[in-house]
């Protein structure tokens, strides 16, 4: 029977301990408010960190919003000085145009200026008609050429260049350039095999060479006595004669595009249809693409036109002498000829008819 003695004992330990575990506790508590007072300090230097990067980038950010409106400004700026400028120096050749435009200099510029742009469309005009006339032509006279001729006439590059013919050589004596590679090196393994066989090899071949012409079962193969052969065949004869063939095939490709070149470059049916063709019309259809030649006689007339239009348009900046002025005229047109085609020479003939008009 316990004691009160030690029954008050007992309670003392357990006051004790009761005591301890809430100085543990106590001690937990504080340590668990210190770390939750460090972790309020980072948030708060990550905080602080987070505004002031989002300060330095709004302050970046408006950084370059400036820049970009001034350097909007200054472009902005830039073109609109340019554009007085601009206008500026065009009202003084204006001014100053208008004032040489009262001398016997300017007013003869003036003059020819109004002559040459009723001239220059009517020099646009005639190329177009002429342009337009070739083509109906030429159209019309493509329509008549047989389907035949038109065949023989656009397959002769090929018949000349006989383009399968020297891929197929070509690619034959690649082939062949291969199989020769393969047999080359079956030739140099077999002499190397040859030259480390040993003497043990040998007797193994024989024997098992002796072993298939005596035995009564198939306890070996020819298969097998290969497998052992110190010394196996190089290159056999069908090899070599497959070889032989492969080249013969590229050197008669060859051969035989030679010979359908020369046919085809003797072949006179392209160039004598061609020749009947010129006799016919006057020209080739089939290669005249447009008119090659200009409507009027005098090759010196030659961009007569675009000469005036830019004789037109910088005249008043340059101001040039009355001699330097382009002589305005119509160009004499060429003749109608009967080797010529019907659409052709109706044009020719109303130049000749308008020319007429002008002069009369």
């Amino acid at each position: 029977m316990t004691s009160a003695k030690d029954h008050l004992r007992n309670i003392d330990r357990s006051t004790t301990s009761s005591a301890e575990h809430l100085k543990d506790i106590k001690h937990s508590a504080a340590s668990t408010a210190r770390s939750t007072a460090q972790n309020t300090q980072l948030l708060k230097g990550v905080a602080f960190a987070s505004g002031a990067s989002m300060v330095f980038n709004g302050i970046t950010a408006a950084n370059s919003a400036r820049q970009a409106r001034t350097q909007q400004e200054q472009l902005a700026l830039q073109q609109e000085q340019h554009a007085l400028q601009q206008a500026m120096a065009e009202q003084t050749a204006r001014h100053e145009f208008s004032m040489w435009r009262q001398t016997p200099e300017g007013a003869a510029f003036v003059d020819w200026q109004q002559r040459a742009a009723a001239l220059i469309p009517f020099l646009r005009n005639r190329e177009r008609t002429w342009h337009a006339a070739w083509a109906d032509a030429i159209g019309r006279a493509r329509a008549e050429t047989p389907s035949d001729e038109k065949q023989r006439f656009t397959g002769r590059p090929a018949r000349l260049r006989q383009t399968g013919l020297k891929i197929a050589s070509i690619l034959s004596f690649i082939v062949a350039g291969l199989f020769a590679l393969s047999l080359l090196f079956q030739l140099v393994t077999t002499q190397l095999a040859q030259s480390q066989s040993s003497g043990s090899d040998q007797r193994a071949y024989a024997d098992c060479v002796e072993l298939l012409n005596t035995q009564e079962f198939a306890l070996v193969t020819e298969a097998d006595c290969e497998a052992l052969n110190p010394s196996p065949a190089g290159p056999t004869i069908p090899e070599v004669v497959a070889l032989v063939l492969l080249c013969g095939l590229g050197i008669t490709f060859i051969v035989v595009r030679k010979v359908r070149q020369r046919a085809a470059l003797a072949d006179p049916t392209v160039q004598n249809e061609t020749a009947a063709r010129i006799d016919k019309w006057g020209f080739d259809p089939l290669t005249t693409q447009g008119a090659w030649y200009a409507w009027h006689e005098s090759q010196g007339f030659t961009g007569y036109a675009d000469r005036i239009e830019h004789m037109v348009r910088t005249g008043p900046s340059q101001r040039p002498q009355p001699s330097q002025l382009i002589q305005l005229q119509v160009p004499t047109p060429w003749a109608p000829d009967d080797r010529l085609p019907t659409e052709v020479n109706f044009v020719l003939d109303s130049f000749q008819r308008e020319n007429e008009s002008l002069s009369s």
